[in-house]
């Protein structure tokens, strides 16, 4: 396997979901291209990749390139099944973690006096494992305490004989000088050279929570991503796989399988990203520079904001309350509502859909795999939206009666009929999806007309026209194959490289050439990472960013850095970049007090070649409906509803609601005021009465 493209027209995009793992392959010569979906092997996910990667009949000495997104990482933190963790911390700060921002997330435990931070209740480092060292350096980069490298010494001996598998050293104020946490990462090697070992090397910048959480993180999934990195690469070369493997990582870019080792906690949801990137190459193609992104998979639904065609950013990113890390991603939330979760009745007697979920073992109950729990794909098969012997392209046929009788064991509590308390579970997953999607719109000044909805996921087009009406969009747009669309959006990501550092340092009196002396700095070190990955110096394109606010807050903002070389004027803009900021977000601005300029960050980028729309067959041109269904929808049935295959709609006609239009892994729900066409970009396009 090599770093750069060699022989075979065939490029790849594989995510590795919770559920299922998809697989999007696109002839870079002829345009032919190929999806097929397999569900998930756990905990073995190489296998299922591997598997996707043959079943779809292209021989694999004609792959060229494989673009992969996974889960691994995520997965062993959501079930805290990740490497047993020490972490190395200041003297008097080991507690960091359990400590936190001190903030509680508004919801059902909220009052809860004996509620503990997530962390405490679930530690990713148990506080035995944690130990404050001997050391101490000042806000201004200065020694105020030597390293004791005698305790360190003390301190990995004992590691070893715990049984420790990785080793998170973060020091105070480290982002001014990594002098003291190097030391030690170097004295943990000698004593104890099989720990994985991490510093806040990897993304050095202030907040010294979020960085100790990034730190500490990056050890617990560590071991077990390079692991399956590794098995991943040896399969793939049992298969004679000779061409490039590109893995996905969270500030929406792609690396080589040795550089994206390094950190590997910029994986934990790199599947999702290519969803994003997707979307944002959909937004750029298509003239929808604004869209609500809703992916919605077997086990959860990912939601982002896409615009004027720009991806979304954000340095700061929480897995969950108290858990945040601090480095460059896209913005993407989650929310515990996808297609395998389990319909249940919470402790105080309310119907709740999530956010656990059946995955795909042993999957939802009409799968016929052992599952006896009901999921909200047991009700929509109820509900007659999914067809049982059209489902997954006709690979897996539903069995009704299974889904009828997982749902009868909640609906008799309830004293609800089987019919009843499905159609209540769709509506409230809808609900539950609709307001997550509020929260980072709506409730961020953002008016919801404004955007389309995108769906994606092999669930997102089978809510996407309820969600739409709860929200008070108009518009939803579904892509060709949208169950492997985060695949696809593997396909479209360029290489990146980022870096920061954090000056801390007030703007009206910093000196210009300082600043930019410290960029060229971290550009030099880009240009070799890249060089690394194959990539030549002329072809990097550089995107400066910093963070900045007023001095004596506490949270600095992003913002992109508009001009190239940092002189006096430049200074001048970013001043002025700051101000209007306050001004447009928080309705004032204070021109009278300094700018502190937190960190400076720039990302190289090096374009990959641009990839053709995916677009669906066109071949079948019948209006007449494949068949006619009873639909329950919204609480009303629908006796005699058609059913259409997608690529009927994909010759010129329209479909009025109620109705149902099935493709290979996906089917998309149009309610009745709902009109669904195909735009001349391939995309499914529902248009919403305004009632």
């Amino acid at each position: 396997m090599v770093d750069a493209p060699t022989r075979g027209a065939w490029w790849f995009g594989i995510d590795v979901g919770g559920t299922f793992t998809d697989v999007v392959g696109v002839n870079r010569e002829t345009g032919e291209t190929r999806e097929h979906k397999v569900l998930t092997t756990k905990p073995d996910l190489e296998q299922g990749v591997i598997a996707a990667l043959r079943e779809t009949g292209i021989p694999i000495e004609e792959v060229g390139e494989i673009v992969h997104g996974h889960t691994s990482g995520i997965n062993a933190v959501l079930s805290r099944t990740g490497a047993r963790v020490a972490l190395l911390a200041t003297a008097g700060h080991r507690d960091l973690l359990d400590i936190g921002r001190q903030d509680r997330q508004f919801g059902p435990e909220f009052y809860d006096p004996s509620w503990l931070r997530p962390h405490q209740a679930r530690p990713i480092v148990k506080r035995q494992d944690r130990y404050g060292i001997t050391e101490r350096v000042g806000w201004d980069g200065t020694q105020v305490l030597p390293l004791d490298e005698n305790q360190i010494r003390t301190a990995a001996r004992e590691l070893r004989e715990k049984g420790i598998d990785a080793v998170a050293v973060c020091f105070l104020n480290s982002y001014i000088t990594q002098e003291h946490e190097q030391r030690a990462a170097d004295i943990v090697r000698e004593e104890f050279p099989e720990a994985y070992v991490q510093t806040s090397a990897l993304y050095p910048v202030t907040k010294e929570h979020e960085r100790t959480a990034t730190v500490a993180l990056d050890a617990y999934v560590g071991p077990i991503v390079t692991r399956y990195l590794q098995r991943l690469v040896e399969g793939l070369d049992k298969t004679g796989y000779t061409g490039s493997l590109w893995i996905m990582t969270m500030n929406g870019g792609i690396g080589t399988v040795t550089e994206t080792s390094k950190a590997p906690v910029f994986q934990l949801v790199s599947g999702p990203v290519g969803g994003v990137n997707g979307a944002v190459h959909l937004a750029r193609t298509s003239n929808n520079p604004n869209l609500l992104t809703m992916d919605v998979g077997g086990t959860s639904t990912d939601i982002a904001v896409v615009q004027n065609g720009e991806p979304p950013m954000t340095d700061l990113w929480s897995i969950e309350n108290g858990l945040t890390m601090t480095m460059p991603v896209l913005d993407i939330h989650s929310v515990g509502s996808g297609a395998g979760s389990i319909i249940h009745i919470d402790a105080v007697g309310n119907l709740r859909v999530g956010p656990q979920s059946a995955g795909s073992t042993p999957g939802p109950a009409c799968y016929g795999r052992g599952g006896t729990q009901p999921t909200l794909t047991d009700a929509c098969v109820a509900l007659g939206i999914l067809q049982p012997d059209l489902f997954a392209g006709g690979a897996l046929t539903l069995n009704v009666d299974l889904a009828r009788q997982a749902l009868a064991t909640v609906a008799d509590k309830l004293g609800m009929g089987v019919d009843e308390l499905a159609d209540a579970a769709y509506r409230l997953a809808c609900s539950d999806i609709a307001g997550s999607i509020r929260s980072i719109s709506t409730y961020r000044g953002l008016d919801v007309r404004d955007f389309g909805l995108l769906a994606f996921g092999a669930a997102g087009p089978m809510v996407a026209d309820r969600v739409a009406r709860e929200l008070g969009a108009r518009k939803v747009l579904v892509p060709s194959s949208p169950g492997e669309f985060s695949a696809f959006g593997l396909l479209t990501s360029d290489l990146r490289v980022t870096r920061a550092r954090s000056p801390l340092t007030t703007l009206n009196d910093h000196d210009p050439h300082a600043l930019e002396a410290a960029y060229a700095e971290m550009e030099r070190d880009i240009i070799e990472d890249l060089g690394r990955q194959g990539v030549s110096a002329e072809s990097v394109e550089f995107e400066r960013a910093f963070f900045a606010m007023y001095r004596g807050q506490t949270w600095d903002n992003r913002l992109p850095l508009q001009s190239g070389t940092i002189d006096s004027e430049t200074i001048e803009t970013m001043l002025r970049q700051v101000h209007d900021l306050y001004e447009h977000r928080y309705g004032f601005s204070a021109e009278e007090i300094p700018v502190l300029v937190t960190t400076l960050e720039v990302t190289g980028v090096s374009r990959r070649p641009e990839m053709a729309s995916f677009h669906a067959s066109t071949a079948e041109t019948s209006t007449d409906p494949q068949r006619r269904v009873a639909l329950r929808l919204a609480g009303v049935e629908h006796p005699d509803s058609p059913v259409y295959t997608r690529v009927q709609l994909a010759g010129g006609m329209s479909v009025n609601g109620p109705a149902i239009i099935v493709e290979a892994y996906a089917t998309t729900v149009v309610n009745a005021g709902s009109t669904a066409s195909v735009t001349d970009t391939g995309e499914l396009l529902l248009t919403l009465d305004e009632d």
